[in-house]
């Protein structure tokens, strides 16, 4: 059911952004006076409509955005023998009487100029009163990404190899200020491969560190390898634990682990890993910060494998190329593991040992996956666990303005994400952004299935950031988009003449070709990187 109703929220969403770009160019095509045949809310056979002033309206079957279609849409004029030589092939409404001057190509420059440009002018129209929605109604916002607190340094990361820390404050990047989370993952990701400056604040100190982004593991994103800092909340405390034992409660927030700061990303693996037998803990309390000292139990783990239960998060891939997250751990020894608890108890029984570890992954297709299992052989080190339950933090922020504010937010907001396609394309040119992080429909499925379980307003905000993307996009200067009719146009008002018809051809073939190159590369990471997780 999950998958029906993300199915049908991704084709309603892709729907609504084709249909508002058609409405554009019918809009000012009859503003305009050209013939329009069909202004269609669908694809297929067509279910219901109606005519008025020689224009059919109709209703389709597939509810998959809609089209206009009008009299003399081509950047030529389509003469009789053109209609002879296609025989049987030739369109019905090519046959329809139309006078020459309500053909789209016998219309001026710049009216045709309108017409084209109008489609993507209405999708940049919609992100932008949609944004400015967003930021009236309010959105929350998790509090983490409010600030550019370091909550964890993942391994063999340029961070790691850099020397930064949990609870590190990054300041600036390249002498920009830095104030929330985005700023970070947007400034590394443009930058894959070129050195940054970072200025860092670490307790009392500040002091400058340079570091280069980069594609460094192959669960992660690109960049420098370093999470948000969540608060590390006790959620729970296990029955006659060391935890219980030394008056931690929960609603405490731990703070530091042997005196190194720890958020809810690295605290367990702080303790498990601890040098000392004795654990020490600061914590705050209703607001007033305590010390507790934890004598642990000693438990076995494999190092170099972070789970959330039993399913694997990081797999360290120069000791475990051959596991990815997402995989679950379904036996050890051959043993059946269900749990956490399960799962520590057959690793606490076989540390100094060397094991073989049974895991459970999914592939197959989007619909219709299946499950494969597969082993891999393992070193069991010694660690501790004190027998706490440990939560994050879900404090949001509410982003909410009045509405001058919220049209200045909203405005602003636009235009980012223009900068950040631009960018993005510059970088994706350059070699700094890798062609695998290219989305095609799986991967624009999975984000609207992601931001529609944070709410209306946060499917909102995306459905507005792809109607801007929409606009630009199709206003890229390719032939057979909307950019390369403008460019054909523009051209023809500059020459003051009409291009030559096989000139036209030939470009709309290229155009056309590196339009399937591009669809192909998207489906190609749709498959490979998103369905099979390669």
């Amino acid at each position: 059911m999950e998958l029906i109703i993300n199915l049908a929220r991704f084709i309603i969403i892709l729907g609504v952004l084709i249909f508002i770009h058609e409405l554009g160019h019918f809009m000012v095509a009859k503003k305009v006076g050209i013939y329009v045949f069909r202004f269609s809310i669908g694809f297929g056979k067509k279910l219901i409509g109606w005519s008025k002033n020689g224009t059919e309206y109709c209703l389709s079957l597939i509810p998959f955005g809609g089209y206009v279609k009008m009299a003399g849409q081509s950047d030529l004029p389509v003469t009789e023998e053109d209609i002879k030589d296609m025989g049987d092939d030739v369109d019905p409404d090519m046959l329809v009487d139309v006078p020459e001057n309500q053909k789209f190509y016998n219309k001026t420059v710049a009216q045709r100029l309108g017409v084209v440009i109008a489609g993507p002018a209405m999708n940049f129209l919609l992100g932008l009163v949609l944004f400015i929605l967003v930021y009236v109604l309010g959105m929350h916002v998790p509090a983490y990404m409010k600030q550019s607190i370091i909550g964890d340094v993942m391994d063999k990361s340029p961070a790691q190899e850099a020397g930064l820390k949990t609870g590190d404050k990054i300041l600036k990047i390249n002498d920009s200020p830095i104030a929330e989370w985005k700023q970070i993952t947007r400034i590394t990701l443009f930058n894959i491969g070129q050195p940054v400056k970072m200025t860092v604040e670490r307790g009392s100190e500040t002091f400058e560190q340079q570091i280069t982004p980069a594609y460094y593991n192959k669960d992660a994103n690109p960049g420098i390898g370093i999470m948000p800092y969540l608060e590390a909340k006790v959620e729970g405390i296990q029955e006659s634990s060391p935890a219980g034992a030394a008056g931690l409660q929960p609603g405490d927030i731990v703070t530091t682990v042997n005196s190194e700061p720890v958020s809810y990303m690295n605290i367990a693996r702080q303790i498990k890993t601890s040098e000392t037998s004795v654990i020490h803990l600061t914590i705050n309390r209703n607001g007033q910060s305590q010390n507790i000292t934890v004598n642990p139990n000693v438990i076995g783990y494999v190092k170099g494998i972070e789970f959330d239960g039993n399913t694997v998060v990081f797999a360290n891939s120069e000791l475990y190329p051959e596991i990815n997250a997402g995989d679950n751990l379904i036996a050890i020894l051959d043993k059946t593991t269900t749990s956490l608890d399960e799962t520590t108890s057959l690793l606490t029984d076989n540390i100094g040992r060397g094991v073989s570890l049974t895991f459970e992954r999914t592939i197959g297709s989007f619909f219709r996956p299946k499950k494969v299992t597969f082993s891999e052989e393992a070193y069991i080190d010694s660690g501790y666990r004190i027998g706490a339950y440990f939560t994050s933090s879900d404090t949001t922020v509410l982003e909410k303005y009045p509405l001058h504010q919220a049209i200045i937010k909203g405005t602003s907001r636009t235009f980012m994400s223009v900068y950040e396609l631009f960018a993005s394309l510059y970088y994706l040119a350059v070699g700094r952004i890798s062609p695998r992080e290219l989305a095609g429909p799986v991967g624009i499925y999975k984000i609207t299935a992601d931001f529609a379980k944070s709410g209306f307003v946060m499917l909102l905000s995306l459905v507005a950031f792809l109607s801007v993307n929409l606009s630009i996009i199709n206003l890229l200067p390719i032939p057979v988009l909307d950019g390369g009719h403008v460019l054909f146009l523009s051209l023809e008002g500059i020459m003051r003449r009409p291009l030559n018809k096989k000139f036209v051809e030939t470009c709309q073939k290229i155009g056309f070709a590196l339009l399937m190159c591009l669809i192909g590369l998207t489906l190609y990471n749709d498959i490979v990187h998103r369905i099979f997780g390669k």
